[in-house]
């Protein structure tokens, strides 16, 4: 686990535009995705963290996850994955309409089973294993009723990742690929795009603001 604004007021003009991209969500939902013939899917319990967690010292973040207030300490909540052609996806539940965050590609992550204390310590009610998806963005921790559940979706997704890397290099033109999954595979690009045209352009904004905030608190100053 340890390696785990003020408002200002901006004028129309100094606001970044969003791009607009004809896009529609509703093709990525959950009972679409189940209909494709997944490789695998179920529900489990997915860690979430205060941003700010992450970046405590480990003996901190045991006080916080024992002693604090809920809402500071990481939480569990309930999601439904569903591992479709290059993508993992993560729904609030079966009956999702679109996904929780954006799908992520298999290609580039790995997995495994987790055994670090610190995060078994304080599974949730019903599950007795956790397993892990990490990215480089970030390292996702997800809990399962068993060892075996756990090792069932580390094994999948190592497969897809092995299947998605032979696709990748060429090598799989024996290989069987259902056309639904590359239209979603593609559809899942467009959401990741999509997100982080967004928050890029919200950076940049944030960014402007903190920069006018500055110049006003320095001219405050300067004037005083």
């Amino acid at each position: 686990m340890s390696n785990l604004r003020q408002r200002s007021t901006v004028t129309k003009s100094d606001t970044p535009q969003l791009p607009i991209m004809n896009y529609d969500e509703s093709i990525l939902c959950a009972q679409n995705l189940l209909g494709a013939s997944p490789a695998h899917s179920g529900a489990v319990m997915k860690l979430h963290a205060p941003a700010i967690y992450t970046f405590l010292p480990a003996t901190i973040q045991w006080f916080i996850s024992r002693f604090c207030p809920k809402f500071m300490a990481p939480q569990w909540k309930r999601r439904y994955l569903i591992a479709v052609g290059e993508y993992l996806y993560r729904f609030k539940d079966e009956d999702g309409t679109t996904p929780k965050g954006a799908p992520i590609a298999i290609g580039p992550i790995s997995v495994q089973i987790v055994t670090e204390e610190d995060v078994l310590d304080f599974l949730p009610p019903g599950c007795d294993a956790v397993f892990e998806v990490s990215s480089v963005a970030k390292t996702q921790y997800f809990a399962v009723q068993s060892s075996e559940d756990a090792a069932l979706w580390v094994n999948t997704l190592k497969e897809m990742r092995q299947a998605c890397i032979t696709r990748q290099m060429g090598h799989s033109k024996d290989m069987g690929y259902p056309e639904s999954w590359a239209k979603y595979d593609t559809s899942a690009r467009r959401l990741i795009e999509r997100k982080a045209r967004i928050k890029s352009r919200l950076e940049a904004l944030n960014k402007k603001e903190q920069e006018m905030q500055t110049l006003g608190g320095s001219g405050v100053g300067y004037y005083s």
